[in-house]
């Protein structure tokens, strides 16, 4: 993994924990803030991996659900 793919997945794991404390688990990738969203490309690539991995689950419209804290598990 290249070392910017590997700090915008940090960056998202991050957010992606912070928003899931402070404000619920319903989530698109609009609703991050621009750091994220600059990278929505990349990160929608990332999804499917976080999906299998048991930490989200994807919606059709592209929104998810997170389901377990990224620090909770090994990735």
């Amino acid at each position: 993994m290249s070392r910017l793919k590997s700090k915008i997945k940090k960056d998202f794991l991050f957010h992606l924990e912070h928003f899931y404390r402070n404000y619920g688990n319903e989530w698109s990738l609009d609703e991050f803030p621009p750091i994220i969203k600059k990278n929505k490309d990349k990160i929608i690539a990332l999804l499917p991996e976080l999906e299998e991995k048991g930490i989200l689950k994807l919606n059709e419209d592209q929104s998810f659900t997170i389901l377990k804290l990224p620090s909770q598990l090994d990735i």
